[in-house]
């Protein structure tokens, strides 16, 4: 069961990550849809997913991981990591079930307004595959802009990473997202 919420938009709550959620972890880390655009290579077993659990997530390191759930059910995961002074990583996925209705931008954009109001960062970059054109339209909506591609880098699928950066808006413009 997911733990307290963390924040909410309309639909999708942000809550934070317990051990009893490493096996839904477990799951979407081996199934096809979502460990390819993740581009994880190898299975993960129960204990594996559990020391990914310690390691990562429960860690004291700087990084926000978060279940993102509808009705406090888990249906995917939205990440900030790699936090440096004012700049950091974001990585999301979502069920197969529940990809295409809207539910990863609005945990996304959650995710944005954490890291640039609460976090107080400056820039925020996600590396997705080129194959992954549903989540570089994702984050091309709410304001990335592409920065470039890692041409020695490829996912097992063969896909080159592209960084998509984004910065916030200046103070007093909009709640949207904006790239200088």
């Amino acid at each position: 069961m997911p733990g307290p919420i963390f924040c909410s938009g309309e639909r999708v709550e942000l809550r934070t990550t317990e051990r009893e959620d490493v096996d839904f972890i477990q799951r979407a880390r081996t199934d096809p849809a979502i460990r390819t655009s993740l581009g994880f290579v190898r299975p993960y077993n129960h204990e594996q997913t559990e020391e990914f659990f310690e390691n990562t997530i429960s860690a004291d390191n700087g990084d926000s991981n978060f279940l993102v759930c509808v009705d406090g059910e888990p249906i995917g995961e939205a990440n900030l990591f790699r936090v440096e002074r004012d700049h950091g990583e974001i990585a999301y996925w979502l069920d197969s079930d529940w990809q295409g209705e809207g539910y990863a931008t609005e945990a996304v954009s959650l995710l944005l307004r954490y890291a640039f109001g609460t976090r107080g960062l400056h820039r925020v970059f996600a590396r997705i595959g080129d194959f992954n054109d549903g989540s570089q339209g994702l984050v091309e909506r709410l304001g990335f802009q592409r920065e470039g591609r890692l041409r020695d880098h490829t996912f097992w699928r063969g896909g080159v990473p592209r960084y998509l950066r984004l910065r916030p808006a200046p103070r007093g413009v909009g709640r949207r997202f904006r790239v200088p």
